[in-house]
């Protein structure tokens, strides 16, 4: 069975079993185009992608039809709060990957004797998940101008994130960045 971890807390232990769970490959789009009179067709004017929303058909197991089980309710009702934001959310089957996400729908659990069974709806507002893995490439600078290119492994364009250090003790002037896409 997959384990999944909301802020490190394993779903387990708050009696949720995850039967299945689907991550879409990719969050649907919004589609931007006019539709113009006397013209076939539409104007497209490109698309960018939705949030992401991630379903899980759980389990909650409680160990009587009572109070364990309305306090196990309870609990997940707390943990989960929209009120409380976007949390980190890990799977034991995709470590590295976290997914920053919120509790979005509605929560109904249908009680069968000790267990409930419920959809548990997660909406990614960012649709793409984050890396634990990161490239560190120290390099120091001894001649200006240089140039320095540096490529990313992953799937999809993101920013960069560069932290300067100055290990001199001259103040630096004119110190400037160009973030540049390598067209295909």
């Amino acid at each position: 069975m997959i384990e999944a971890y909301i802020d490190g807390i394993p779903w387990s232990s708050l009696g949720i079993g995850i039967k299945r769970r689907d991550i879409p490959p990719l969050p649907e789009t919004r589609d931007y185009t006019v539709q113009i009179a006397g013209r076939d067709g539409e104007v497209d004017f490109g698309s960018e992608y939705s949030p992401r929303i991630i379903t899980h058909e759980c389990v909650l197991m409680a160990n009587d039809p009572t109070l364990d089980y309305q306090a196990k309710v309870r609990e997940i009702a707390r943990v989960f709060d929209a009120k409380r934001g976007d949390r980190t959310i890990t799977y034991s089957d995709l470590p590295g990957k976290r997914y920053r996400a919120r509790y979005a729908g509605t929560l109904s659990i249908e009680k069968i004797i000790f267990d409930g069974m419920f959809q548990l709806p997660l909406k990614m507002h960012n649709p793409f998940p984050e890396s634990d893995q990161e490239n560190l490439e120290e390099l120091v600078l001894t001649q200006s101008p240089q140039t320095l290119t540096i490529e990313s492994d992953g799937d999809l364009s993101a920013s960069p994130i560069f932290v300067l250090t100055n290990i001199g003790s001259n103040t630096i002037n004119g110190f400037q960045i160009k973030n540049e896409y390598k067209l295909e």
